[in-house]
């Protein structure tokens, strides 16, 4: 008989002559051997994993496997019910997908909840190590967590110091007095583990290729300050930056006793490590165990399988996880049924499972309301639909379809960048684009658009703005990933206030993270409405974003539009110039032979349509506005001056609305009061106030009396066209606003600065 059959464990765990393998558990469904079914109130132990390859690791620790329980009502998780010696094991596992503290609270309050009788809680799983001179971790060694913190609760302090507030946790008093029992026995007798683990891959020969010991020699210790740096494994890594330590006698894993530090966030680079395990006196890292402490008192109990850096693989992770659960299994033998039922519950829970739930959809839903702001899509909105017909080029151009095409991800990182000279169209190609991909849809895939608008609100032009919106937009989009918002550590219980700009870059960037096989597709229109230093930020925050989901096969596409950028430039990612296209040329000659009139000969209408298109150089703005002054010699019967008048506009954009603005005197003061209060109202003003802002004048003595039957709506609507030569227009937008019809820096300067207007400048 061997040592583990002396000291408790099952006489199925001996490790002499084995029979032939058994291919699956054995399964005691019918009774617990006195002739009565199993009931929920019969499993005592509590057993719970983070991965499914925790979970198989640990449902191969049982000696037996019962058949499953009625669920109870309201309780989301599968079970694994079985047992090891005398002692009844129920084992649950978080959702696929899901990790953190927040959802391992909601595994353990649910199993608490159907399980009544629970009075041994286990956490059993992997971790990161923190290798010192106290502690000789290597990979697949146990650490058992005497203790437990959350190292990502704090406040920062001035300086951007950071003071944890996070409370370390003793493991329940009964759990730490069967650990010292083990670790006396431990002094005199080797561990159980590496018996439990023989037999394990005795009884389950399919596991004996991922689940066994890999090799010492894969066991590598970088220097905390050697970043990783490459996509693939560390065979490419410096082998000089390798940490030299002694080969170990025995390939056996050794078992520490230490703090656990637990979080939302993965540790995966060395000098951070370091620094937090200093700090607060741990030796491993992982993501559940603090959520568990308050709901399930418990023992937290990992395999190592990284060292928490950046050179994290998976190839440990099985072993570790095997590891783990075997001396969880050796733990369990130290403990006499008897001594067990003499143990008070785990408390049940102040609130169901249900309440929990409730009260966690009803903070999220609040926190989506703090990232929603009143003008959120008003700029998208007031960009008027493409002409029929026009800019379906682009879906067939080279470019957008290398952008779309995933074998090509790795290439370009997702990005798309379509840049093009003010007025060339840019903002209609982006709405419509966004349009198509939004009604082509499929299951799985979600687009977001933020239309940076310079003369808009403060949101409007900020990139705090922009990661409000696309990150509203994507969490209503895949509902479960607004489980990024239970990070108390980046958004706090009391949290009243829309998060800060940092925040919402790491809540954005855990949601992409978390997207699995579906697919996010971003279009940012703009950017030039947007400072320059924002801007950049922004795009560096893409680009690693994109890398990173590049690496994690995570589909992020994104598109962004603006004028031509001389300073900043993307590493990856393909670029396209509206003019010069193509089918950006064919789009401006259907829109003028459609909107000009009537001027000639089919011949002279040819040369007439040729010479506005030469002239426009691909301003699809400048050919509008152009097109109506044309059209209104030909309304004024005025045909024989058409090819004149188009030779007095200007090419340049900026020429052209300083010819707008001033080619006649008439009401003048309106039209520099109309511009000044456009450009320099503190907020864009909605057509009645705008109305009666112009009206009132500089002057007190222009006031008049307010009729409401003579000032209507389309009265207003006429002023606003005319005060502003044709230039400004009332959004059609949720709230309305004047705006001019276009960004353009020169409407207003044009004026001010002319010497012919110096008397209206003040």
């Amino acid at each position: 008989m061997s040592s583990g059959a002396k000291r408790g464990l099952s006489q199925d765990s001996d490790d002499g002559p084995h029979p032939e393998p058994v291919k699956r558990l054995k399964t005691w469904g019918d009774s617990n051997g006195d002739g009565q079914e199993r009931r929920h109130a019969d499993y005592t132990v509590g057993w719970i994993c983070a991965l499914h390859i925790e979970l198989a690791a640990s449902r191969a620790m049982l000696d037996r496997q019962h058949r499953d329980l009625l669920k109870i009502a309201n309780d989301p998780n599968e079970y694994v019910l079985g047992n090891i010696g005398a002692h009844n094991v129920v084992m649950a596992c978080l959702p696929s997908g899901q990790y953190g503290t927040n959802n391992a609270a909601i595994v353990a309050s649910n199993m608490r909840s159907s399980f009544p009788s629970i009075r041994v809680g286990l956490m059993v799983g992997i971790g990161g190590g923190v290798p010192s001179d106290g502690f000789d971790i290597r990979l697949g060694d146990v650490v058992v967590g005497t203790t437990v913190i959350q190292y990502d609760l704090g406040k920062i302090l001035s300086g951007e110091r950071v003071q944890r507030t996070g409370i370390p946790r003793v493991a329940p008093h009964d759990l730490l007095n069967a650990v010292s029992k083990l670790r006396a026995l431990h002094e005199s007798m080797p561990s159980e583990v590496p018996s439990v683990l023989q037999h394990m891959l005795h009884r389950h020969p399919k596991m004996a290729r991922e689940y066994a010991y890999p090799s010492q020699y894969e066991d590598r210790l970088f220097y905390a300050t050697y970043d990783h740096e490459h996509p693939a494994d560390c065979n490419r890594c410096d082998p000089l930056k390798v940490q030299p330590r002694p080969l170990r006698e025995s390939n056996n894993p050794e078992i520490h006793y230490g703090g656990v530090a637990s979080g939302n966030q993965v540790v995966k680079d060395g000098r951070t490590r370091n620094r937090l395990a200093k700090e607060l006196g741990v030796i491993c890292f992982e993501l559940e165990a603090a959520g568990m402490v308050d709901q399930f008192p418990c023992m937290t109990v990992r395999g190592i399988c990284d060292y928490a850096d950046s050179h994290k693989n998976k190839q440990w992770q099985r072993y570790a996880a095997a590891t783990a659960a075997a001396y969880a299994k050796e733990l369990l033998s130290t403990m006499a049924p008897s001594r067990i039922e003499a143990m008070p519950t785990v408390d049940a829970p102040e609130t169901t499972p249900d309440d929990m739930q409730q009260k966690l959809q009803a903070r999220r839903a609040d926190l989506l309301e703090l990232l929603r702001f009143e003008q959120l899509d008003s700029r998208h909105t007031s960009i008027k639909a493409a002409h029929r017909k026009t800019c379906e080029w682009l879906l067939k151009h080279e470019a957008y379809k290398d952008w779309l095409d995933p074998s090509k991800l790795p290439q370009h990182h997702g990005f798309l960048w379509i840049s093009g000279k003010p007025g060339a169209g840019k903002s209609t190609l982006m709405k419509f684009v966004f349009g198509r991909t939004k009604k082509s849809l499929l299951a799985g895939k979600a687009t977001a658009s933020f239309f940076f608008h310079a003369r808009g609100d403060e949101l409007e032009k900020t990139i705090f703005g922009l990661y409000r919106s696309l990150l509203l937009q994507l969490l209503e989009s895949f509902p479960d990933l607004q489980a990024v918002l239970d990070d108390l550590s980046l958004v706090p219980l009391n949290q009243t206030v829309c998060p800060t700009v940092e925040i919402l870059k790491r809540l954005f960037r855990g949601a992409i993270l978390s997207l699995g096989q579906r697919s996010l597709t971003c279009f940012v229109d703009a950017l030039d409405e947007c400072s320059e230093g924002q801007v950049e930020d922004m795009v560096r925050y893409f680009e690693d974003l994109g890398e990173e989901a590049d690496e994690n096969q995570i589909k992020l596409r994104i598109c962004f539009s603006s004028r031509h950028y001389p300073h900043i430039r993307v590493k990856n990612g393909l670029k396209l110039t509206v003019e010069g296209q193509l089918g950006h040329k064919d789009d401006l000659e259907k829109y003028v032979r459609s909107y000009l009139g009537e001027v000639g000969s089919e011949n002279y209408t040819k040369k007439i349509q040729d010479q506005i298109l030469e002239k426009a150089d691909g301003v699809f703005i400048w050919v509008v506005l152009v097109l109506d002054i044309l059209n209104k010699e030909i309304r004024d019967g005025r045909l024989f001056a058409i090819e004149n008048r188009l030779r007095q506009i200007p090419s340049k954009l900026s020429e052209l609305f300083k010819d707008i603005l001033l080619r006649d005197n008439n009401n003048m003061d309106d039209l520099l009061l109309c511009i000044q209060w456009i450009l320099y109202a503190k907020r864009p003003l909605r057509r009645q106030e705008f109305y009666f802002a112009v009206l009132s004048g500089p002057n007190d003595g222009s006031l008049v009396p307010y009729n409401p039957e003579q000032f209507t709506a389309d009265v207003m609507e006429r002023f606003v066209v005319s005060s502003s030569k044709g230039l400004a227009e009332t959004t059609k937008t949720k709230i309305e606003t004047v705006q001019f019809i276009h960004e353009s820096p020169w409407q207003a300067s044009t004026v001010l600065s002319s010497a012919d207007h110096t008397r209206y400048v003040n």
